[in-house]
Protein backbone atom coordinates (compact mmCIF):
# COMPACT_ATOMS: atom_id res chain seq x y z
CA UNK A 1 0.00 0.00 0.00
CA UNK A 2 3.08 2.06 1.04
CA UNK A 3 4.45 1.60 -2.39
CA UNK A 4 1.12 2.57 -4.28
CA UNK A 5 0.67 5.74 -2.38
CA UNK A 6 4.16 6.85 -3.31
CA UNK A 7 4.24 5.98 -6.73
CA UNK A 8 0.35 7.99 -6.92
CA UNK A 9 1.91 11.17 -5.46
CA UNK A 10 4.89 11.65 -7.03
CA UNK A 11 3.62 11.07 -10.41
CA UNK A 12 5.28 13.81 -11.64
CA UNK A 13 8.30 12.61 -10.89
CA UNK A 14 8.35 8.92 -10.96
CA UNK A 15 6.37 8.21 -13.78
CA UNK A 16 3.39 6.26 -11.93
CA UNK A 17 -0.07 5.85 -11.72
CA UNK A 18 -2.42 3.43 -10.24
CA UNK A 19 -2.01 -0.43 -11.68
CA UNK A 20 1.28 0.94 -13.09
CA UNK A 21 4.75 0.40 -13.08
CA UNK A 22 6.77 2.94 -11.29
CA UNK A 23 10.51 3.89 -12.38
CA UNK A 24 12.63 4.91 -9.42
CA UNK A 25 13.47 8.41 -9.34
CA UNK A 26 17.30 7.93 -9.24
CA UNK A 27 16.21 6.18 -12.83
CA UNK A 28 14.26 9.35 -13.64
CA UNK A 29 16.87 11.83 -12.72
CA UNK A 30 19.34 9.44 -14.76
CA UNK A 31 16.95 10.07 -17.83
CA UNK A 32 16.53 13.44 -17.44
CA UNK A 33 20.13 14.31 -17.61
CA UNK A 34 21.35 11.59 -20.12
CA UNK A 35 18.22 13.12 -22.62
CA UNK A 36 19.82 16.59 -22.28
CA UNK A 37 23.25 15.62 -22.48
CA UNK A 38 22.63 13.45 -25.67
CA UNK A 39 20.28 16.39 -26.92
CA UNK A 40 17.14 14.22 -26.67
CA UNK A 41 13.85 15.67 -26.31
CA UNK A 42 11.85 13.10 -23.91
CA UNK A 43 8.40 13.81 -22.62
CA UNK A 44 8.63 13.24 -19.31
CA UNK A 45 4.85 13.86 -18.22
CA UNK A 46 4.62 9.99 -19.83
CA UNK A 47 5.89 6.76 -18.41
CA UNK A 48 8.78 5.40 -20.22
CA UNK A 49 8.02 2.58 -19.05
CA UNK A 50 4.88 2.57 -20.96
CA UNK A 51 4.02 5.10 -22.60
CA UNK A 52 7.21 6.18 -24.50
CA UNK A 53 7.28 6.32 -27.86
CA UNK A 54 8.64 2.85 -29.61
CA UNK A 55 9.43 3.09 -33.17
CA UNK A 56 11.47 1.64 -35.82
CA UNK A 57 12.02 3.59 -39.33
CA UNK A 58 14.50 1.96 -41.71
CA UNK A 59 17.70 2.94 -39.91
CA UNK A 60 16.24 5.16 -37.10
CA UNK A 61 15.51 3.51 -33.64
CA UNK A 62 13.45 5.47 -30.55
CA UNK A 63 13.03 2.92 -27.78
CA UNK A 64 13.67 3.13 -24.13
CA UNK A 65 13.18 -0.70 -22.64
CA UNK A 66 11.99 -1.37 -19.21
CA UNK A 67 11.24 -4.32 -17.30
CA UNK A 68 9.27 -4.91 -14.53
CA UNK A 69 10.88 -6.56 -11.16
CA UNK A 70 9.25 -10.14 -10.60
CA UNK A 71 6.04 -9.79 -8.42
CA UNK A 72 6.58 -5.81 -8.00
CA UNK A 73 5.26 -2.64 -9.39
CA UNK A 74 8.68 -1.55 -9.40
CA UNK A 75 10.47 -0.85 -13.06
CA UNK A 76 13.95 -0.68 -14.68
CA UNK A 77 15.42 0.77 -17.38
CA UNK A 78 17.46 -2.58 -19.44
CA UNK A 79 17.92 -0.83 -23.11
CA UNK A 80 18.51 2.68 -23.82
CA UNK A 81 18.62 2.31 -28.48
CA UNK A 82 18.32 5.79 -30.11
CA UNK A 83 20.16 5.33 -33.55
CA UNK A 84 19.94 7.56 -36.63
CA UNK A 85 18.85 10.25 -35.02
CA UNK A 86 21.49 13.09 -35.75
CA UNK A 87 21.65 13.33 -32.11
CA UNK A 88 23.77 16.91 -31.09
CA UNK A 89 25.28 15.84 -27.93
CA UNK A 90 27.60 14.20 -25.74
CA UNK A 91 28.08 10.83 -24.25
CA UNK A 92 26.99 10.99 -20.69
CA UNK A 93 28.20 9.64 -17.63
CA UNK A 94 25.25 9.46 -16.23
CA UNK A 95 24.39 6.32 -17.71
CA UNK A 96 25.98 4.26 -14.54
CA UNK A 97 22.91 5.64 -12.63
CA UNK A 98 20.81 3.41 -14.46
CA UNK A 99 22.15 0.20 -12.59
CA UNK A 100 20.04 -2.57 -14.49
CA UNK A 101 21.12 -1.33 -18.13
CA UNK A 102 22.41 -4.06 -20.13
CA UNK A 103 21.80 -2.54 -24.18
CA UNK A 104 23.09 0.93 -25.06
CA UNK A 105 22.97 1.76 -29.07
CA UNK A 106 23.59 5.23 -29.97
CA UNK A 107 24.85 4.35 -33.90
CA UNK A 108 24.79 7.28 -36.34
CA UNK A 109 24.31 10.63 -34.34
CA UNK A 110 26.18 13.44 -33.82
CA UNK A 111 27.38 12.64 -30.48
CA UNK A 112 31.01 14.26 -29.95
CA UNK A 113 33.16 14.41 -27.28
CA UNK A 114 35.10 11.13 -25.28
CA UNK A 115 33.85 7.61 -23.72
CA UNK A 116 33.13 8.68 -20.01
CA UNK A 117 35.28 6.45 -18.10
CA UNK A 118 32.70 5.91 -15.55
CA UNK A 119 31.28 3.74 -17.98
CA UNK A 120 33.74 1.16 -16.55
CA UNK A 121 31.37 0.87 -13.48
CA UNK A 122 28.20 0.03 -15.13
CA UNK A 123 27.79 -3.71 -13.99
CA UNK A 124 25.17 -5.37 -15.88
CA UNK A 125 25.80 -3.93 -19.43
CA UNK A 126 26.18 -6.41 -22.33
CA UNK A 127 26.26 -4.05 -25.49
CA UNK A 128 27.76 -0.98 -26.19
CA UNK A 129 26.94 0.55 -29.96
CA UNK A 130 28.72 3.77 -30.83
CA UNK A 131 29.56 3.58 -34.09
CA UNK A 132 29.54 6.34 -36.83
CA UNK A 133 29.60 9.65 -34.97
CA UNK A 134 31.76 12.30 -33.63
CA UNK A 135 33.54 11.07 -30.66
CA UNK A 136 37.67 11.09 -30.55
CA UNK A 137 39.87 10.57 -27.69
CA UNK A 138 40.85 7.35 -26.97
CA UNK A 139 38.58 4.30 -25.13
CA UNK A 140 39.08 4.30 -21.47
CA UNK A 141 41.03 1.77 -19.47
CA UNK A 142 37.98 1.60 -17.10
CA UNK A 143 36.06 -0.08 -19.59
CA UNK A 144 38.14 -3.20 -18.91
CA UNK A 145 36.29 -3.20 -15.59
CA UNK A 146 32.86 -4.35 -17.47
CA UNK A 147 32.73 -8.59 -16.98
CA UNK A 148 29.77 -8.65 -18.49
CA UNK A 149 30.51 -6.80 -21.49
CA UNK A 150 29.53 -8.66 -24.81
CA UNK A 151 30.14 -5.99 -27.56
CA UNK A 152 31.76 -2.96 -27.93
CA UNK A 153 31.33 -0.95 -31.10
CA UNK A 154 32.98 2.25 -31.74
CA UNK A 155 34.09 1.76 -35.21
CA UNK A 156 33.40 4.93 -37.77
CA UNK A 157 34.56 7.98 -35.16
CA UNK A 158 37.35 10.00 -34.79
CA UNK A 159 39.01 8.23 -32.15
CA UNK A 160 43.04 7.27 -31.94
CA UNK A 161 45.19 5.40 -29.26
CA UNK A 162 46.08 2.30 -28.98
CA UNK A 163 43.66 -0.33 -27.23
CA UNK A 164 43.87 -0.32 -23.51
CA UNK A 165 45.64 -3.59 -22.43
CA UNK A 166 43.20 -3.68 -19.58
CA UNK A 167 40.44 -4.65 -22.32
CA UNK A 168 41.94 -7.97 -22.33
CA UNK A 169 39.87 -8.08 -18.85
CA UNK A 170 37.13 -8.47 -20.97
CA UNK A 171 36.35 -12.68 -20.25
CA UNK A 172 32.70 -12.20 -22.23
CA UNK A 173 33.86 -10.40 -25.02
CA UNK A 174 32.76 -11.46 -28.25
CA UNK A 175 32.70 -8.64 -30.34
CA UNK A 176 35.03 -5.54 -29.86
Amino acid sequence: MLLVILCVTVLPFAFASINTTCLPSKEVDALREIGRKLGKDWDFERDPCRDWEISSIGERENNVTCIAEPNSTICHVVSINLQGQSLPGILPPELVNLPYLQNLELNRNRLSGTIPPAWGFMERIVNIALLANRLNGSIPQELGNIRTLKSLSVEDNMMYGAIPHELGNLTSIERL
